[in-house]
């Protein structure tokens, strides 16, 4: 780094300090993360010491994991699942998970100036449609997930996820999986009682005792085999043979709420698809976009709302906003956060370490007070226009001798006076920027000019819940996305 190159951050640095609200100075320390990482433990190219190298290279001082726990899709023909089933799976955590917590704690020991938080990608379900005997076949949703953070070994060892056979039921699939197995007692008869047969030899009478080796074998093995295959004899909560609509996300979420830890849709509005031959029967899969999924299920804690794809849930009056409008008016009992999206696996198709963020403001540096800033939507969205990212300085809104930032709420008097005081940076340089202040769906403000930039807005308030969030783009591309502060009556 140049010595110009240092100064720039240090000004920028300087004036984040001086613009951020003098609550904020003294509670909470910023932590710049990568959200959504794989490590070589799942589907990443690197090991978790060159991850942190490149995440502490790029000023970052948090790296959420997000290694796939269970990359495994199966097929199979009725009535016989088990006996019939083809399966494909890569590499994922699921069954090495003493493995991945040993890894993490050897990365954190090694690298301690990079948080490493530990977390999962899940794939709660999947589903097939076509037919192999049609010599085609389709696989959905193997691209629609959530991200996991903050659970222990037990609980993740139990989620509620397609192909899990500790969260699997007994039911009628089960005793059909299992049937099979009385092929066990017909074999080993066969091969307990020989048959008898006479041969007639000239004036002579043979008896001729055989046992049926390659039958009684044949019905052995099969009956083992189904066994074997069966085990635990457990299916799916949910058939992967059907859509079960929002069923399985929202089990999965309920689970990781009971448990105490955090869930986020991701990347909702990506798209992923393709095909393979296998053998004669031609295969594809495919995931649409899915954002209407954040507004059929509850109580998840964030969704990826910036990352490196066209996105529109985010945008006024779109999805987000109808989702806030919903808890403001009680309708939610969680709040939607929104983060920034990495999404990193490897450095190709213009990846790039730090180029999507999420800013924490943490009351300590550790894995616990990350969580709580996300579980409190302490935190903006950010992604990086070249070598330049905006940093928000200061979200107030006051009122009534109160204020609120970032996913807090302001208790007022209706027709009481409200300030929203705004402040956005950059660093390394000063970059142009336009900043639009969004109320309950609605543009109520826009500012242009040179960062730093400051701006207040003053209303008075007609008593009804508000909702207020920034969203600031500069001139190079490089974008930030707050999260909201509600306005309600005292």
């Amino acid at each position: 780094m140049t010595s110009a190159s240092r100064l720039a951050r240090l000004v920028a640095l300087g004036w984040l300090l001086i613009a951020a609200p003098a609550h904020a100075a003294e509670s909470y320390e910023r932590v710049a993360a990568m959200v959504h990482v794989h490590s070589d433990l799942s589907t990443g190219d690197f090991p978790l010491e060159e991850l942190t190298d490149m995440a502490e290279r790029q000023g970052l001082g948090a790296v959420l994991l997000s290694e796939n726990y269970l990359n495994r899709v199966e097929y199979s023909l009725p009535p016989f699942r088990a006996l019939t089933r083809v399966a494909y799976e890569s590499r994922s955590v699921r069954n090495r998970l003493d493995e991945y917590f040993a890894r993490v704690a050897q990365a954190r020991a090694a690298r301690p100036r990079v948080l490493i938080v530990p977390g999962v990608e899940v794939m709660p379900h999947y589903f097939w449609t076509g037919s192999p005997f049609s010599l085609a076949l389709t696989l959905h949703d193997t691209q629609k997930n959530l991200l996991v953070w903050g659970l222990d070994r037990r609980a993740l060892e139990a989620l509620p996820v397609i192909g899990n056979a500790r969260a699997g039921v007994r039911g009628l699939q089960t005793a059909l999986d299992v049937l099979p197995a009385v092929l066990v007692v017909a074999g080993v008869l066969l091969l307990a009682w020989p048959r008898t047969r006479r041969r007639q030899l000239g004036r002579a009478v043979v008896v001729v005792r055989r046992r049926a080796w390659l039958p009684g074998l044949l019905l052995c093995a099969v009956g083992v085999t189904a066994v074997v295959r069966a085990w635990p004899f457990t299916h799916p909560v949910h058939s992967a043979w059907a859509d079960a609509g929002s069923a399985p996300y929202q089990d999965l979420i309920d689970y990781v709420e009971r448990a105490g830890g955090v869930s986020v849709w991701s990347l909702p509005e990506a798209r992923d698809d393709g095909e393979q031959a296998v053998g004669p029967v031609r295969v594809t899969w495919t995931t649409e976009p899915y954002p209407d999924d954040l507004l059929k299920t509850f109580r998840y804690t964030a969704f990826g709302a910036i990352y490196e794809d066209t996105t529109r849930v985010e945008r006024p009056g779109d999805g987000w906003d109808r989702l806030l409008g919903e808890y403001a008016a009680g309708q939610r009992t969680r709040v939607p956060w929104v983060l920034g999206e990495a999404a990193f696996h490897e450095q190709s198709a213009g990846k790039r370490v730090g180029l999507v963020q999420t800013v924490f403001l943490v009351r300590e540096r550790s894995e616990a007070g990350v969580l709580q800033a996300l579980r409190a939507g302490r935190m903006y969205a950010l992604q990086r226009g070249g070598d330049t990212g905006l940093a928000l300085g200061e979200f107030v809104v006051t009122g009534g001798g109160a204020e609120a930032s970032s996913g807090e709420t302001l208790r007022a008097t209706p027709g009481a006076p409200l300030e929203i005081s705004v402040a956005i940076g950059a660093e390394p340089r000063p970059t142009d920027v336009r900043v639009t202040l969004v109320r309950n769906g609605s543009v109520i403000a826009v500012w242009s000019g040179s960062t730093p930039l400051r701006a207040t807005h003053r209303e008075a308030w007609d008593g009804r819940p508000a909702v207020f969030r920034l969203d600031a783009r500069a001139a190079g591309g490089g974008r930030l996305l707050s999260n909201p502060i509600f306005v309600k009556a005292s």
